[in-house]
C-alpha cells in the first residue's frame, strides 16, 4: 500500500470504521461492521453508507498508482438488504483504463459472499 496514496487520508471512511484489507494500483478491499446507527427508517442499513464502502474502495484502488483518480460518476445498485452487525466487503477492480479515464466495479458483499450492491464508477486522472 502506497503511502502516499490520499485515500488513505479519508476522514470520513475513518469516522464510519472502514478497514482497509488490501489495497494496490487498480484494485481495493475494504471491510465494515454495520453499526445500528446505519440503519434507515425500516431497520436496514442506509443506502449511504453501502455507496460510502464502495467508494471508499473505489478511492484506494484509483489512488494506488501514479496518478491521482477523482470520481466523475457512480452508479449503485442496491441487490440485497442488510442489518446491524452484518460484516460488509466493497472489493473494487479496474476494468478499463485511458490515459485519462477508468473505469472501476465495486462489488459489495456481505461474510456469506452474497453480493449486496454493485457500483459503477468512472474515474478521471489529473
Amino acid at each position: 500500500m502506497s503511502s502516499e496514496n490520499s485515500a488513505l487520508k479519508d476522514k470520513f471512511a475513518q469516522h464510519l470504521g472502514i478497514e482497509v484489507l488490501s489495497c494496490s494500483e487498480g484494485h481495493a478491499k475494504v471491510k465494515l461492521v454495520v453499526q445500528p446507527h446505519f440503519l434507515n427508517g425500516a431497520g436496514l442499513v442506509h443506502g449511504g453508507i453501502l455507496f460510502s464502502l464502495a467508494d471508499y474502495a473505489f478511492a484506494l484502488a484509483s489512488n494506488a498508482g501514479e496518478d491521482s483518480g477523482l470520481a466523475v460518476n457512480s452508479s449503485i445498485n442496491f441487490i440485497k438488504a442488510c442489518a446491524a452487525g452484518e460484516e460488509l466487503f466493497a472489493e473494487a477492480g479496474l476494468v478499463s483504463r485511458s490515459r485519462k479515464l477508468g473505469t472501476y466495479q465495486i462489488d459489495v458483499t456481505n461474510r456469506s459472499g452474497e453480493e449486496v450492491a454493485r457500483v459503477q464508477s468512472l474515474a478521471y486522472f489529473k
